[in-house]
């Protein structure tokens, strides 16, 4: 082969477009790279000015250097955007020498360089991808596989407000960094998304990301964005390929819903607080006005003329029941506040049980009630604060126990049960059939109190319930009787 065939070789097989013409731009030859690129046969392209192969916005600057390096006669050399066969436009860097043929006439040799990286190598599948984006009814958008953002679709340009010419809506890739999008976001959101985006890029996996991207007329909406990467046969990456879900009625309902709930729990603090306040009214006042009375009677038959040191012997005792009484209204306030702070270890949930009875178990004795202990030997050890746990038992067992009916003619025996179901540990506290309370009304605090006792040591316990993040509910056993039953959890989520 000639040293002249060997170049006309060269040209042919380059992937790269090249073509020749005159000094006035004419085409006299284009190669198979430049046909592909605009797709127009060697026919067409012959006689045609070179520049109108280029984007007009880049027209003019072209043809004035070009024609400044043919009258120096120097390499003539250019970046422009040269309009593709699918209309999108392809940034190459062009190089050109003149040369001077036998007849006096100059020839330009030009040839094209891709900058795109990927496009070089895929520009048919960079195209349909574009198309495919474009017609997705989201935000899409795909970046070179070092990150840098090379396109985004129509909907996601008009939602940023992009300018017609913005390389982002052509695909263009300017050589940008990686995180050259990071700035259309909100500022609060910028580098938690440059985290998830950094972590994708070094591992090559998808990742997800929330953030609010600002719109064209300054506004933000929140998004979820998704970014996958699109790989060759061989796992060659080829680009990251993302759509972003607009998510931003989503999160604002999710924001007044917080924000409701926020405005419901102080109100429901202010209204338990109300609630509080009078329960200790209810239960401090009527006992207190009873114990002065019983002073005054006292005193006046200590220093009356007749002095009855029987009568007021027994006012006093009186006095000291109801001082007693207050006392325990207190400590119930106490303990209500106290409940609000944990102090977990692990305890088996059976040796609570054992340890409160010895506590209680006296006074069940006293008052002739009889005790059943139905105790699982297999549940397991549970992160708890024991001494509170021992607190909603023993306030169940006192409730329980103190409110058989007089009249039952029946033996008065008190439950205790432990069980595990479903990865939950469950405590029962029951009688046999000696109660006629409501068990929909037994965690109010003024109809607790008219079966004895301040009435506010079920709502302790209901909280303390809740700080371990269980229930205590209360259940009818039919035709009489009441089980209280306590779930925890044997893993509770982590705090």
């Amino acid at each position: 082969m000639t040293h002249r065939g060997q170049i006309s070789a060269f040209v042919e097989s380059s992937p790269h477009p090249v073509w020749l013409a005159s000094s006035n731009g004419m085409c006299t030859y284009a190669n198979p790279a430049l046909q592909r690129l605009t797709g127009l046969n060697s026919g067409q392209m012959e006689e045609q000015d070179w520049l109108k192969f280029v984007v007009e916005e880049d027209r003019e600057a072209a043809k004035a250097s070009w024609k400044l390096s043919i009258a120096t006669q120097t390499p003539y050399r250019t970046r422009v955007r040269i309009v593709g066969i699918d209309g999108v436009p392809v940034t190459v860097d062009v190089t050109a020498f003149g040369h001077s043929t036998n007849n006096g006439d100059q020839l330009w040799l030009f040839m094209a360089l891709y900058i795109q990286g990927p496009a070089l190598q895929y520009p048919a599948l960079e195209a349909r991808l574009r198309a495919v984006l474009n017609v997705i009814p989201a935000y899409t958008w795909y970046s070179a596989p070092a990150g840098a953002l090379t396109f985004v679709n129509e909907r996601t340009a008009n939602y940023l407000g992009l300018p017609e010419d913005d390389p982002l809506r052509y695909g263009i890739d300017v050589g940008a960094a990686w995180d050259v999008h990071l700035p259309l976001l909100h500022p609060d959101d910028q580098s938690s998304t440059r985290s998830v985006w950094a972590t994708c890029l070094r591992t090559g996996t998808a990742g997800e990301a929330r953030f609010r991207a600002r719109a064209a007329d300054g506004t933000y909406r929140w998004f979820l964005s998704r970014a996958e990467p699109l790989r060759s046969n061989d796992a060659t990456l080829l680009y990251w390929i993302g759509v972003n879900l607009d998510i931003d009625d989503t999160v604002r309902t999710e924001e007044t819903l917080a924000l409701v709930k926020e405005k419901l729990a102080l109100a429901t603090q202010a209204a338990t607080g109300a609630q509080l306040a009078a329960a200790i009214s209810h239960e401090i006042v009527q006992p207190l006005s009873a114990l002065v009375a019983n002073a005054r009677a006292a005193l006046h038959w200590l220093e009356g003329d007749v002095k009855d040191t029987e009568r007021a012997a027994a006012l006093i005792g009186i006095v000291l029941r109801d001082g007693m009484s207050m006392g325990n209204v207190v400590h119930e306030v106490r303990q209500l506040f106290k409940a609000q702070s944990l102090e977990k270890t692990m305890v088996q949930p059976n040796e609570l049980v054992q340890q409160v009875l010895l506590v209680v178990g006296k006074e069940l004795d006293k008052e002739n009630i009889g005790l059943s202990l139905e105790l699982d030997p297999h549940l397991p050890e549970m992160k708890l604060d024991a001494i509170q746990v021992q607190q909603i038992l023993l306030n169940l067992i006192r409730n329980v126990s103190g409110s058989f009916t007089p009249q039952s003619r029946m033996p008065r025996i008190v439950t205790i049960r432990t069980r595990t179901l479903n990865q939950s540990m469950i405590m029962e506290v029951e009688d046999n059939g000696g109660s006629e309370r409501d068990p929909d009304k037994v965690f109010e605090i003024f109809y607790n109190s008219e079966y004895g006792g301040a009435g506010i040591g079920l709502a302790i316990s209901r909280s303390i319930a809740l700080l371990h993040g269980g229930t205590l509910v209360a259940a009818r056993r039919y035709p009489i009787g009441i089980r209280f039953s306590l779930n925890l959890p044997v893993h509770p989520p982590q705090e």
